[in-house]
């Protein structure tokens, strides 16, 4: 009779992570004007320099992939990636962090989808869809993607600037 018990307890475990979801939810998508690097690269910079403890807790992972106009932001738990020790973690204040440098990973469109990743916090993906259009597309946990899509209206919104253009300081906070 425990036997039984235990194998259909078992069993039902195994039945309810089979029916979990694969992909995150969708949380924003929205076309943009302005070009996939420029915008990833401004999203990127931003991410960095927030220094909210929930995002310390992130690594992130700006790729691009030039021959299908795409750019990709993946943010990781550093608490779940493979080889983070004390030593490293960003939990530890004595810790001996190694930031990701300014440079986007450039990889092809085969290298998309082909190896296998830690669950991502967010993906942020920007596909240019036109000479002046971008597709952007969050996927993730609620809390953190919101900050970052903040992070993409600003970018999105921000003027650019010129070599000749005097920059007004009222309008900048």
């Amino acid at each position: 009779m425990k036997r039984s018990i235990m194998l259909l307890a078992v069993l039902l475990s195994a039945c309810v992570s089979l029916s979990e979801q694969k992909e995150r939810p969708l949380i924003y998508e929205d076309q943009i004007v302005e070009n996939h690097a420029r915008l990833a690269r401004c999203v990127m910079s931003r991410l960095q320099a927030d220094s909210r403890w929930s995002f310390r807790l992130l690594r992130f992972s700006h790729r691009v992939y030039p021959d299908i106009g795409t750019a990709e932001i993946v943010a990781h738990d550093m608490r779940l990636l493979p080889g983070v020790y004390a030593r490293n973690s960003p939990t530890n204040p004595d810790a001996v962090l190694d930031p990701p440098g300014p440079n986007p990973e450039i990889r092809s469109s085969v290298q998309k989808n082909s190896e296998a990743e830690p669950p991502y916090v967010f993906n942020l993906l920007i596909e240019q869809r036109d000479e002046i259009h971008v597709q952007v597309t969050l996927r993730g946990e609620r809390n953190r993607g919101e900050r970052a899509w903040r992070y993409v209206q600003a970018c999105a919104s921000t003027p650019k600037r010129g070599a000749n253009d005097r920059v007004d300081r009222r309008f900048y906070v």
